[in-house]
């Protein structure tokens, strides 16, 4: 049977969603201890870090986004972008992205795989687990 590429959750999809999806559909993640932004990503990673620290973080992550050209740049800072998006989601329960997090869901699963050895992947999982949980009551 041939896909329904036409399905509303998919041209739904920004064209930087369909970059980083291709990025996490790679086999293997890049190497967390030389990407670009890493001590961003170690502060958006940290239990620790308030809803208020994520925010500064996204807001950094687009600006690096718009900043960068294609590549460990741009795809570190769409990492970043998620990564503080999940960890304020998850460990504050706050939204703090314009788009609704139940269409960062699939993102998120291929995140979660894509990292599965790293422990942003078990945030990932978290964070589409609870958007999944959060459609099904809807």
């Amino acid at each position: 049977m041939k896909p329904n590429w036409t399905s509303a959750r998919l041209e739904s999809l920004t064209v930087s969603q369909v970059k980083a999806l291709l990025l996490v559909a790679s086999e293997s993640p890049p190497d967390w201890g030389t990407m670009p932004h890493k001590e961003l990503l170690e502060t958006a990673a940290h239990e620790a870090t308030s809803v208020e620290e994520l925010t500064r973080i996204k807001e950094s992550a687009k600006v690096l986004m718009k900043q960068a050209e294609e590549g460990p740049e741009r795809e570190a800072a769409q990492l970043l972008y998620h990564l503080a998006v999940a960890a304020a989601f998850v460990r504050h329960g706050a939204e703090i992205s314009g788009r609704p997090m139940r269409k960062q869901q699939a993102l998120y699963e291929r995140f979660a795989a894509t990292w599965a050895d790293h422990p942003i992947g078990e945030l990932f999982r978290e964070a589409a687990a609870r958007v999944a949980g959060a459609n099904r009551t809807e």
